[in-house]
């Protein structure tokens, strides 16, 4: 079974990955690190570059968890994170939410939302 985790390179994303780790620990999944970028990696701050995904790669293989580390570029953060856990064959999809004001959520859509939605498979969802 796969632990398909929506990283970010922030809070948010260390809790879903800690989340994952935690239950890889546990279930001996492995880990599927996915991290989109909506708009060109190299201006998005939500795309992790080389020493973090270094640092990442480097933790999962001292703890001997096997882990995959996908990057894409998608319009569609929330699609494009769903399709990769399926082609991942993921079981469980494990994200980092935040609050969002009741103005923040008529302005901008949510991709946790879209993600807690859509999802055909099981969602986890956990506060830094």
């Amino acid at each position: 079974m796969t632990i398909a985790v929506a990283y970010r390179p922030d809070e948010f994303g260390t809790a879903a990955l800690d989340w994952a780790v935690a239950q890889s620990r546990v279930s001996g999944d492995a880990i599927i690190l996915i991290n989109i970028s909506k708009v060109e990696p190299r201006l998005d701050a939500s795309f992790a570059r080389g020493n973090h995904v270094q640092a990442i790669t480097e933790r999962l293989t001292a703890e001997g968890i096997p882990f995959e580390v996908r990057q894409a570029v998608g319009e569609n953060v929330a699609d494009t994170v769903l399709f990769e856990a399926e082609q991942a064959g993921a079981s469980t999809l494990v994200l980092g939410i935040r609050r969002r004001s009741p103005v923040g959520k008529i302005l901008m859509g949510s991709v946790a939302q879209a993600i807690l939605l859509d999802a055909t498979i099981p969602v986890v969802a956990v506060k830094p």
